[in-house]
């Protein structure tokens, strides 16, 4: 057996360890100092040995068909991306005539007419808007008949304020003076004279109203608004009323064309005069709800007005249905609604200012039901319609021949009407507009023998002409006509019978020319056909009456 050189060099390592251990570092008792040192390289070796050889073999091909199954999770990945934006289609687009922040008229008349307008606009559409106007018109046709005069004097100052919430709030400041005369007693007989004193009638109406909305579109389409008017209204006999209204409203928008609505307004009436024990007030509530759904064939409007007046109750209708037979060229309408239509002092004398103070405010309630046809065909826009309603405490005017300024009185009436009407718009060339209306009425009354004061015919004809005479200085030139007619009203004469006045047939024209941008004249011919009638008893209208002077705008 050999032994390799390895094996003999780890044997003599392991002596050679053993003796340096000894104490001392010497070998014990007489042995001899036997240590060898031992040097050489380590050189190790491998010997050499016969290389195995493998070679790698393919496993044997598996070729049965096995099933397999898949379960795969059901999950919904949420991609986010931006909208494709919209580019609208250009457009070739008219130019917008020119705007202008103020305008003035001033002109004379006959008879013995001055005239007066003015208005003005200033400020910013995105922050502050703001706004005057005044008017005063009068005549005087006292050379033919005593007394025969009036005078108009209106102001209004207004302005909005748009806050960065996007809500706007909306104030006016207005007076309004309207002076004439009891002319009356002289008709037909020219044998009394009262002093212009004692026939003046002037009312005086200042107001002043604020108004809250939101001025840009929410996010949740949701409009809202809430406004207040007030209104002080006194006339020469020291008799005067205080109206308060106060209206909330809001709407929701389903789908940007389905409104929910919710108003709510207070209607609040105090009128005081001098011929009365006490103060009368006439105070309405009234709740508006209404949903509207809109499709492109049909609409339909179902909602209430609940009154309250007098701490009663009132549930009122207020539905309606459109539907489109032929697109815009032919749609059917159908509607039920009621409304309680207040009969104050203002509303009153506005209507007929020749009506005596001493008189009792009430509520006209009133039903009515409705439907017709509207649509446009070959540029012509049109609408008819027919109705029937309710009216209890309509209000009617009787002369009181026992005043000697034959001054009117109220009375109140159940009345039923069956109303017609009608009208049609058509421009038969550019800037040309000709337009035509017509209502019909024909009342039943419950107590009186006729709807005293009331006009049961009133058609109106009207065409209007505007060009622009030249383009490079903008010049401008337009005309108008129109005819109004209106049957004679029923009136109760002294001896308590009945009788018709004559009917009005009034032809006006007029026409406005600016000789420069800024600078032109205007001229209206109003009843040519010097028509006399009486639209109040007694009362006959101006005839021929003239008005004509300068124009300005900037």
């Amino acid at each position: 057996m050999k032994i390799s050189k390895i094996s003999l060099f780890i044997s003599l390592s392991l002596c050679a360890t053993a003796l340096i251990a000894q104490p001392g570092g010497k070998p014990a008792g007489n042995v001899a100092d036997q240590s060898q040192d031992v040097v050489k390289n380590f050189d190790a070796k491998l010997l050499e040995s016969e290389k195995v050889k493998v070679n790698p073999v393919l496993p044997t091909v598996d070729t049965t068909t096995k099933a397999q199954s898949y379960n795969v999770p059901n999950k919904v990945i949420a991609i986010e991306y931006q909208p494709p934006r919209m580019r609208p289609i250009a457009m070739a687009q008219e130019k917008l005539p020119p705007q202008y922040d103020g305008f003035a008229k001033l002109g004379y008349g006959f008879p013995n007419s001055p005239y007066g307008e003015a208005a003005y606009r200033f400020g910013d559409p995105k922050t502050f808007l703001a706004g005057v106007k005044a008017k005063y018109h009068a005549a005087d046709n006292g050379a033919k008949i005593e007394n025969q005069r009036f005078s108009i004097l209106d102001l209004e100052a207004n302005g909005t304020y748009f806050l960065d919430a996007g809500i706007a709030i909306d104030g006016k400041l207005g007076f309004n003076q309207n002076t004439n005369h009891y002319y009356g007693y002289n008709f037909p007989v020219k044998d009394t004279t009262i002093s212009e004193e004692n026939t003046k009638q002037r009312f005086n109406d200042f107001g002043v109203s604020l108004k809250l909305y939101n001025s840009t579109r929410t996010v949740a389409d949701f409009n809202y608004g809430v406004g207040v008017t007030f209104n002080k209204y006194s006339d020469y006999a020291s008799s005067s009323e205080t109206d308060i209204v106060i209206n909330a409203n809001a709407t929701k928008w389903f789908n940007e064309k389905h409104p929910l609505t919710l108003i709510l307004k207070t209607d609040f009436s105090s009128f005081d005069t001098a011929s009365a024990a006490k103060n009368q007030s006439l105070n309405n509530i009234y709740l508006q709800p209404s949903f509207t759904y809109k499709s492109d064939y049909f609409s339909i409007k179902v909602g209430g007005n609940l009154i309250s007046s007098a701490d009663v109750f009132y549930p009122k209708p207020d539905i309606e249905a459109n539907l489109s037979i032929a697109g815009n060229q032919l749609g059917i309408f159908a509607g039920w609604k009621g409304d309680f239509i207040k009969n104050n002092f203002r509303n009153l004398t506005k209507y007929n200012p020749f009506v005596f103070s001493k008189l009792t405010i009430k509520n006209t309630d009133v039903t009515e039901y409705y439907g017709g046809v509207k649509g446009s065909v070959s540029g012509f826009d049109y609408s008819a319609q027919t109705g029937w309603s309710s009216n209890k405490n309509l209000a009617l005017f009787l002369l009181d021949s026992s005043d000697v300024r034959n001054r009117f009185k109220v009375i109140y009436d159940t009345v039923s009407i069956f109303n017609i009407r009608g009208a049609v718009t058509f421009v038969p060339v550019k800037d040309m507009e000709v337009t035509a209306t017509i209502s019909q009425n024909i009342y039943t009354a419950q107590k009186e023998a006729a709807a005293w004061g009331l006009p049961s015919l009133d058609m109106n004809f009207g065409a209007k002409y505007k060009i622009l005479t030249n383009q490079k200085s903008n010049t401008t030139a337009s005309v108008r006509a129109n005819l109004f007619v209106q049957n004679g009203v029923n009136i109760k004469k002294a001896d308590g019978t009945a009788d018709r006045l004559n009917a009005l047939i009034d032809l006006s024209l007029g026409g406005e020319v600016f000789f420069t941008e800024n600078i032109g004249v205007f001229l209206d011919v109003n009843n040519i056909l010097d028509n006399k009638r009486q639209r109040w008893q007694n009362l006959p209208i101006f005839g021929l009456n003239i008005l004509g002077g300068v124009t300005a705008r900037f």
